[in-house]
């Protein structure tokens, strides 16, 4: 179930709205700087929805050491993984948080979730509108997959994976959401800087990385 606008001045159509969870969100500074998509609140497992398959869990290491059971029990809600990518987004507002942030890494990974770092509101905020702006784009970079063998697609996936980690940076996590995000590696490489820097997780340097990657010159 939804409820009305929060910010009616944003860019944005009906019906391709961030779907927020009013009870665990309102009065989060986030959200005074989500502004290039439209919003409304909404009784979701995750505290944003950017779309049908896509989810987000916000986290503020000050609160995470304050209440740090909060966040398992979130990881592991039924509402909050019935999203294909489930997005974990953390902000890094505490002193010296290599520790902290390297349980969270192993704990994501166990549970299937992509760990993504921002070191302020604004930052957050920016990736929000940008998980929203990914899943609101150009349906065909989600075509379906061509009917394959079983055995095939999956030698296929991994070939594809492995030239995509070939690129600084990129995991294998990326790799694989990339591929989920674009639909096939064609659509990647022919994908402009800006359009691989929505991906949920890439981020910006990554995406750069990618991008000059991918028309590096073979050399005998």
């Amino acid at each position: 179930m939804t409820m009305e606008i929060s910010n009616t001045g944003a860019a944005g159509a009906a019906g391709s709205r961030l779907v927020v969870n009013r009870r665990r969100q309102e009065g989060n500074p986030v959200l005074k700087y989500v502004r290039n998509v439209r919003y409304e609140w909404g009784d979701i497992g995750t505290d944003f929805e950017c779309g049908p398959t896509c989810g987000v869990l916000y986290l503020a290491l000050k609160y995470h050491k304050l209440h740090p059971n909060y966040i398992l029990t979130r990881l592991s809600g039924k509402d909050e993984n019935k999203y294909a990518c489930r997005i974990l987004l953390v902000l890094c507002n505490v002193d010296e948080p290599r520790h902290v942030l390297r349980e969270l890494n192993l704990l994501c990974y166990r549970m299937d979730w992509t760990l993504v770092l921002c070191y302020s509101v604004e930052e957050a905020a920016e990736y929000i509108e940008n998980f929203k702006l990914a899943d609101s784009r150009d349906p065909a970079f989600k075509k379906p997959a061509a009917s394959v063998p079983v055995d095939e697609r999956t030698a296929l996936q991994n070939a594809a994976v492995g030239i995509l980690t070939g690129a600084r940076s990129v995991t294998k996590t990326d790799a694989q959401r990339l591929l989920y995000n674009f639909g096939s590696l064609k659509a990647i490489a022919e994908a402009s800087e800006e359009q691989l820097a929505l991906c949920p997780g890439l981020g910006p340097i990554r995406a750069k990385n990618l991008y000059n990657y991918l028309r590096t010159p073979f050399t005998s």
